[in-house]
């Protein structure tokens, strides 16, 4: 009997069949699918955080080598290139405060050169500005800036920190350093 009204029915019976079908393959796919974007976003994140990992201050001591003290090794060149110094024989000790300077102006060209002078509403960290403020503790980098850009022509409210030199960049550091409250020692 069931036999007879499956015959009857086959053309119901058949595209049942082929929606059950197609459902669980569906279901399937987008089951697979979820996983393979799952995990591609873990993997991704796992890569981020190893990438972003938070840097330990260790400190060194007089003896060690200047290149093993800095991360960038072509922004030793250029510091030992400027002073006058022996790239594989310098050590921190033969390190000033002027050389440091140079070497971090270096380093907001290569790191954050695209980013602006100024911080804009919701900017965060990404302005010259900010990196004042936050490295030397107060909320004069502004007017550090604008000053700056006044003095020798340039426009701080569209400039980016590329469109500045390391020389320029050292001099805008040591203003903010006069300027601030950070301690002078």
């Amino acid at each position: 009997m069931m036999w007879k009204k499956l015959k009857q029915h086959k053309a119901a019976a058949a595209a049942v069949t082929v929606t059950l079908c197609v459902t669980a393959a569906a279901g399937t796919i987008a089951v697979y699918g979820q996983n393979a974007a799952e995990k591609q976003v873990k993997e991704a994140a796992e890569e981020k955080l190893a990438q972003d990992e938070t840097a330990v201050y260790i400190p060194w001591d007089e003896d060690t080598l200047y290149k093993e003290a800095v991360t960038d090794q072509n922004i030793v060149k250029q510091v030992c290139e400027k002073y006058g110094l022996d790239y594989d024989s310098v050590t921190m000790k033969d390190v000033t405060r002027e050389m440091r300077n140079y070497e971090e102006a270096l380093w907001l060209l290569n790191e954050m050169g695209e980013k602006p002078l100024l911080t804009e509403k919701g900017e965060g960290m990404d302005s010259l500005e900010t990196y004042i403020g936050d490295i030397y503790a107060f909320n004069g980098g502004k007017q550090v800036i604008e000053s700056y850009c006044e003095e020798h022509g340039l426009d701080a409210e569209s400039a980016k920190i590329k469109d500045l030199t390391a020389e320029d960049l050292v001099t805008i550091g040591e203003n903010a350093y006069n300027t601030s409250d950070h301690p002078k020692n």
